[in-house]
Parts: C-alpha cells; structure tokens; sequence
C-alpha cells in the first residue's frame, strides 16, 4: 500500500481524525518533512502548522460507516 494511503487510514483511525507530523514521522520511522509532503499528496488529507487533518467530508463518511 502506497505510505500516503497508510498515511490516510492512520489519520482517520484516530479520534478527531486529527494527528501531528511529528507522531506520524515516529510511527513510520520517516522525517517530519518527508511525512509532510506525503500527506499533501493526499487529497483527502490537510497539513497546517505540523498537524494532518482528515478533509472535512471524508471524516464524515468514515464518522457515518463506523456508526453502522
């Protein structure tokens, strides 16, 4: 699986669909800025100020399939 995938599914599995650069670069053993722009690959992702956002409507659906 593409990292940026793994990248993906890490953010969503948390709580608030909401992770630091820096936790992501310790549990994929990556640099901060590597993790970085591997998330902004991600369209479904956001990255402001060291922090990996889930976008708004894929934490969602993820929200609503979880609920199911």
């Amino acid at each position: 699986m593409p990292k940026h995938i793994e990248i993906l599914h890490t953010v969503l599995a948390t709580k608030n669909k909401v992770i630091t650069v820096q936790e992501l670069s310790e549990i994929y053993g990556e640099h901060p800025e590597d993790i970085a722009a591997l998330a902004e690959r991600n369209k479904d992702l956001v990255v402001t100020n060291g922090v990996v956002m889930a976008k708004r409507e894929k934490a969602l659906i993820a929200a609503f399939v979880g609920a199911g």
